[in-house]
């Protein structure tokens, strides 16, 4: 596969790690970043066992070189009591793998290290157009042509439309606040990571970042919100005045600046295919691009790396044919797509309930049930 040429649209998680991953088996290979620069969110994310061993394959430590912090229990609750509690190392089934929590500049910074000299970065550059007859993908006055078009370009990806329009964007009528507290004002926690289940459709989670400090979320109902961040950061307060410690201590621990938001959406239903051939080449959906899940059960990052790490694995399979390649990537991910997505549009859905449901059906599932389908999320290996 040398001087073979690819073109990755997005630099985000699942497009770092397909770069990584073309780079190593000798493609030349053109980056392109609509943003201005290479730069990972000051934030927190979960990836689940299988993303770390994900992040193995490409040559990443989680622990060490993502400056990850082991999750060595998750809690579910709701606003009264303990519903739901698991030790993380049940996740990492018989190797221990563990969990871990990441601040997302720092694994970022990870993924950009391990781009190799073949990978040449081209940001500010806004894909508006892949030309689907001579392979090709660029902006209004670029064009990359290439053998293989991988877009990583997010939840909104126009590529989507061009394999699977059947699959659109579908927004859930909530919004998501995060925000990253400094270890010297992080309050003190008593478990790693934990999600609770309030009235009215809201939810307040909060996670664990080692030396640098702690991550929280909360859901809420409706849209974007449009007033100031210290109008936000009020409101937040007002929504979540009533709920458990230390809930009111980590909104009050951040700052108005710290917020970000976001809408929460996902991609319904799953493609039926996440690939296009184009001669002896082909278009390939990557990440949010091909399948974005429901938030709720945190699964995104986790499943852009296994995305990047089993596209390796099909690009190695059948050097020969790029077509052939991308038709074992498809099998091999379709069956986990789709029991993901399934399950945390599920999950979401109860959540989304309303007064009372999400409580009682909290109160009626076993732990044993809630254990299984987190294990179940985190089985994946590196096909070989």
């Amino acid at each position: 596969m040398q001087n073979r040429r690819a073109v990755v649209v997005g630099a985000g998680v699942a497009g770092l790690a397909s770069a990584i991953v073309l780079s190593r088996l000798g493609w030349q290979v053109a980056l392109l970043e609509r943003r201005e620069r290479l730069k990972g969110e000051n934030l927190g994310m979960v990836l689940w066992a299988s993303g770390v061993r994900a992040l193995r394959a490409l040559g990443v430590d989680a622990l060490l070189d993502a400056s990850g912090t082991p999750v060595d229990r998750f809690e579910l609750r709701n606003e009264e009591r303990l519903s739901s509690s698991f030790a993380a190392a049940m996740l990492g089934a018989d190797d221990g793998t563990p969990s871990v929590m990441v601040h997302t500049a720092m694994l970022y910074e990870a993924l950009v290290s391990r781009l190799g000299d073949n990978v040449q970065v081209h940001p500010a550059t806004q894909v508006d157009r892949i030309d689907m007859v001579d392979l090709a993908a660029g902006d209004a006055s670029r064009r990359w042509d290439a053998e293989l078009v991988v877009a990583a370009d997010g939840i909104d990806s126009p590529s989507r439309a061009i394999i699977a329009p059947g699959s659109p964007t579908v927004d859930a009528g909530a919004v998501c606040f995060r925000g990253l507290v400094p270890a010297h004002r992080a309050p003190e926690r008593t478990t790693d990571a934990v999600e609770i289940y309030g009235p009215d459709r809201r939810r307040f989670g909060y996670g664990d970042l080692g030396h640098a400090g702690a991550c929280w979320w909360a859901t809420v109902p409706g849209g974007m919100r449009p007033e100031s961040p210290q109008i936000q950061h009020e409101l937040i307060n007002r929504w979540f005045a009533d709920w458990p410690a230390p809930v009111g201590k980590f909104i009050a621990a951040t700052r108005p600046s710290e917020l970000t938001q976001q809408p929460v959406r996902y991609v319904w239903p799953v493609p039926p295919v996440f690939h296009q051939a184009v001669g002896q080449g082909g278009l390939v959906l990557i990440g949010d691009a091909a399948h974005g899940v429901a938030p709720i059960l945190a699964q995104g990052g986790s499943l852009a790396l296994e995305d990047a790490v089993t596209l390796g694995w099909a690009l190695r399979r059948t050097p020969e044919s790029i077509p052939a390649a991308l038709g074992s990537y498809d099998r091999a991910r379709m069956a986990r797509i789709k029991r993901v997505a399934r399950l945390s549009r599920r999950v979401h859905t109860i959540a989304s309930g309303g007064r009372g449901v999400t409580k009682s059906l909290l109160r009626a599932v076993p732990d044993s049930w809630v254990q299984h389908q987190a294990a179940s999320l985190s089985d994946w290996q590196p096909p070989r």
